[in-house]
């Protein structure tokens, strides 16, 4: 695993097995990379991270988008097939409908967001 993995990740372990093949895809690419943060920002997987040279950090974006696209389909703490819920105070998560706590539901429409 990458030397910075671990020290600022800030999200549920349902998304380690994401953050472990994205390192393994871009340490591939580049083994000298370096990770600033990986976080849940708005129910997606957000990763945050620098190349010293650019064509490979251009290389890796495609990767980073891909994997955080796919966040949105797995429930950040249980590793299940998730979807996008939100709460009663507004916080946006991706969960396992079975297993999310009670005052999260189901946003159904992504411009739900804008309320």
């Amino acid at each position: 695993m990458h030397k910075e993995y671990g020290k600022k990740i800030f999200c549920g372990e349902g998304w380690y097995q994401l953050i472990w093949d994205l390192d393994y895809q871009l340490a591939l690419i580049d083994p000298d990379y370096t990770i600033f943060q990986i976080k849940e920002k708005y129910g997606e997987l957000a990763f945050y991270y620098n190349s010293k040279d650019m064509r490979k950090y251009y290389m890796m974006s495609e990767i980073v988008e891909k994997y955080e696209a796919m966040s949105t389909s797995v429930c950040e703490e249980t590793g299940l097939p998730g979807e996008l819920m939100k709460n009663s105070k507004g916080r946006y998560r991706t969960l396992n409908r079975e297993n999310a706590p009670k005052d999260y539901k189901p946003v159904h429409n992504l411009y739900h967001r804008l309320d």
